[in-house]
């Protein structure tokens, strides 16, 4: 009669590993410490199991150790220059904000002397020239245009036709930005700032490196550029313009991102750089017949001859304005536009 056959009977090797798992030389070893009083194995817990373990612990942190990067000294000294460079510009926006309080104290004090003077009040005439010239904050509708950088860096359209100045693709350049101010004045923009910079006649966008700068003070991503005017007449035309089709194109090419949006209330700060250049009176001292003396230059004792360049308003002159200069698409500059009577100068 022939004996049932096992059902792991296939399986000897796998029941051999589960019945017998230790060596056939261990389990021989492990009897004769059994037959001889030992336990079958010997004790993990050994003074010398400890020490090994403590000496491979040493080892291994001091290796970690020496994988670390050393501080260098172009490091330290680039720390250094790091927090010296934060220190000075928040003592540079401390200054500003300073200059601006002051500024508004002295134009209080211009037009208090003009109103005891005697003479023809120009405080209107002098407020419709501070907002031509970007020197005070005005307030009013308009748009917000916010340009950031791509995602990716790494763009699949070819850089051939765009002024890049050395930029990677995908990121915004200072030539995107005079390309798109430019757009902005030209579409009825009445007054413009790029993160809180006011861009007046003699404002220039330019770029150091990888950074963009707007009167050598550096701009962060994203740029928000505010522009006071009509919010719809200043989409409908600058969407179609050249600079709105290049802003597309940036879009589609380097994948840049762009959001334009209106809003009824805007502010726009003043240009703390402007400053009294030339001052010429426009008549006689009242109560003299003394003709009236030439005109002096800010920061010169010698009296300029009435052939200058510049033309000094007279009291009956209120209603000329200042027109806005042709922007250059070769400029890396947005020059500054007069404002129109849709925004007005905000007294804060």
């Amino acid at each position: 009669m022939i004996a049932p056959r096992r059902p792991d009977e296939s399986m000897t090797l796998l029941t051999t590993m589960m019945e017998r798992p230790l060596d056939a030389g261990y389990q021989e070893a492990a009897d004769r410490r059994a037959a001889a009083g030992l336990p079958p194995a010997t004790s993990t817990r050994t003074v010398l199991v400890v020490v090994l373990a403590i000496l491979a612990g040493f080892l291994f942190a001091v290796a970690a150790q020496s994988l670390r990067p050393k501080p260098t000294a172009a490091v330290a000294v680039k720390k250094v220059l790091v927090t010296r460079i934060e220190t000075l510009q928040k003592h540079g926006s401390d200054q500003e904000a300073r200059v601006a309080a002051l500024g508004k104290q002295v134009r209080d004090l211009e037009a208090l002397a003009l109103q005891q003077s005697g003479g023809p009040d120009l405080t209107a005439q002098i407020k419709d020239l501070e907002v031509q010239a970007a020197a005070v904050p005005l307030k009013g509708p308009g748009v917000t245009l916010t340009v950031d950088d791509a995602a990716s860096t790494v763009a699949d359209g070819t850089a051939g036709s765009r002024p890049s100045s050395g930029f990677e693709d995908g990121r915004v350049t200072s030539a995107d930005l005079q390309i798109i101010v430019n757009g902005l004045w030209g579409s009825g923009a009445e007054a413009i700032s790029i993160n809180g910079h006011r861009l007046s006649s003699t404002a220039a966008i330019r770029f150091a490196g990888q950074a963009i700068i707007v009167d050598f003070r550096p701009l962060s991503r994203p740029y928000v550029i505010t522009a006071l005017g009509d919010p719809q007449g200043i989409q409908q035309l600058f969407e179609p313009s050249f600079a709105g089709l290049y802003l597309s194109q940036l879009t589609d090419q380097y994948k840049i991102r762009s959001v334009m949006a209106g809003a009824d209330s805007l502010t726009v700060p003043g240009d703390s750089s402007a400053r009294l250049e030339v001052a010429q009176p426009i008549g006689p001292t009242v109560g003299s017949t003394a003709p009236a003396p030439p005109a002096l230059r800010s920061g010169s004792s010698t009296p300029q001859g009435s052939g200058g360049a510049s033309s000094t308003p007279t009291g009956t002159s209120s209603s000329s304005r200042l027109t806005p200069s042709a922007p250059a698409s070769s400029a890396a500059q947005g020059t500054g536009s007069p404002a129109s009577p849709t925004s007005q100068e905000n007294p804060s």
